[in-house]
């Protein structure tokens, strides 16, 4: 699962910074998300339910 920090967060040992996609196993991220870390992203082709908000381009690195 795709998520993107909204908050700073140590993962695997490295300080990644606000802005920055981390794909993780879906209960470390819904852990992040509950925490207020991080916000879901939703996945390229995946049904978005009728009431969600549609959220602003992922952010990608040159080279990613």
């Amino acid at each position: 699962m795709h998520i993107e920090l909204i908050e700073p967060h140590t993962h695997a040992g490295r300080l990644h910074a606000p802005g920055e996609i981390l794909d993780l196993d879906e209960a470390a991220a819904e852990w992040l998300i509950e925490r207020g870390t991080a916000r879901g992203l939703i996945e390229r082709g995946a049904a978005r339910p009728a009431d969600s908000q549609p959220q602003p381009p992922i952010k990608t690195r040159k080279g990613d």
